[in-house]
C-alpha cells in the first residue's frame, strides 16, 4: 500500500481550507465529477467539471464564515480514499451554526481527484457502495498484499518502507522462533534470518479481517529447509500507526490472534 491518494486529499483538504483555490485546484482532474448526496434544495446534486466545482465551493465560502473541513480518518480503499469528515462554518446572514459530520469518497487516478462523493452517514455504508466492509478494511489489505508482495520479490527497502521505524514484532518462523525484533534493524535481522535459512521462500495471503488500525492475517509460507519442502500456515495480528505497521506477532490459530489484536468477536 502506498499513501500517495491519501497525501493528494490530504493536500487538496489543506488549500480547500485555507482559501488556496489554486492549490485545490491542483489535486483536480479538468474533468471532476462532484455528487453531494445532503445539497441544498436550490443546489444540485450533482455536476462535472473542475470550474464548476470551484464555482461552487466559492458560493459555499461566500455564505459561510469559517467554513472547513476536518477530516479525522483517512481510509485507503484501491483507487478510492474513504474520508471521516466534519464540516462548520457560520452562515454570514443568519449566524447559524454549520456543525456536520458525515463521510465522504473521493476517486483517484493519475494522481488527481476524478470524483467526489460527499455525505454519506457513515463508513459502513461508503464503504459498502465500494464493495468492501468497515470489518474487511481496505487499508490493512492493501498493506498486507503491499508487504507480500515485497516479501516475495526480495525487496528488503520496500518492505522497509511499510514498517513504522519504532516496530515490535515476534517471530515464529525457523530459526528466529520466539524472537522479538525491534526497529528497522530488529526487520532486517529478521530479513536475513529466514531468507538465510529457506530457499525459494514464498508468502501468500490468504484472508484478512480487520478494523481500524488493527488486523488478522491468515497466511500460507512456503519454501524449502536443507532439502526438505516445508509450508507453514499461521495468523498474524498486527497494529498500524499512520498507514505503517507498529507492531505484530505470530500465532497457530485464528482465536489467539483475534485476541491479541483486539478484535475477537
Amino acid at each position: 500500500m502506498t499513501q500517495e491518494n491519501i497525501e493528494i486529499v490530504r493536500r487538496g483538504n489543506a488549500a480547500f481550507n485555507a482559501g488556496d483555490y489554486v492549490g485545490f485546484a491542483e489535486t483536480l482532474h479538468p474533468d471532476v465529477e462532484f455528487r453531494d448526496h445532503a445539497h441544498a434544495a436550490d443546489v444540485s446534486e450533482a455536476l462535472k467539471g473542475a470550474q464548476a466545482l470551484l464555482s461552487l465551493l466559492s458560493e459555499w465560502r461566500e455564505s459561510f464564515d469559517e467554513f472547513r473541513a476536518e477530516i479525522s480518518e483517512y481510509i485507503e480503499a484501491g483507487d478510492h480514499v474513504v474520508c471521516v469528515t466534519r464540516w462548520t462554518g457560520t452562515g454570514k446572514a443568519s449566524d447559524a451554526a454549520v456543525d456536520v459530520s458525515q463521510v465522504d469518497v473521493y476517486e483517484l487516478r493519475d494522481g488527481q481527484i476524478v470524483r467526489a462523493t460527499l455525505a454519506y452517514p457513515d463508513k459502513a455504508t461508503a464503504l459498502q457502495v465500494l464493495g468492501l466492509s468497515e470489518w474487511e478494511n481496505a487499508e490493512q489489505r492493501g498493506l498486507a498484499e503491499a508487504a507480500f508482495g515485497a516479501l516475495n520479490s526480495g525487496d528488503l527497502e520496500a518492505f522497509l518502507a511499510l514498517t513504522a521505524e519504532d516496530i515490535e514484532f515476534t517471530s515464529m518462523v525457523a530459526e528466529a522462533e520466539g524472537t522479538t525484533f525491534r526497529g528497522h534493524d530488529g526487520v532486517r535481522v529478521w530479513w536475513e534470518t529466514v531468507r538465510g535459512v529457506f530457499e525459494d521462500v514464498r508468502w501468500d495471503l490468504l484472508d484478512i479481517r480487520g478494523s481500524g488500525d488493527r488486523g488478522v492475517l491468515h497466511f500460507r509460507m512456503t519454501g524449502t529447509l536443507g532439502g526438505v519442502p516445508v509450508e507453514q500456515t499461521m495468523w498474524q495480528a498486527s497494529v498500524l500507526r499512520d498507514g505503517k505497521l507498529i507492531w505484530w506477532a505470530f500465532f497457530r490459530s485464528e482465536l489467539e490472534a483475534l485476541e491479541a489484536a483486539g478484535l475477537r468477536e
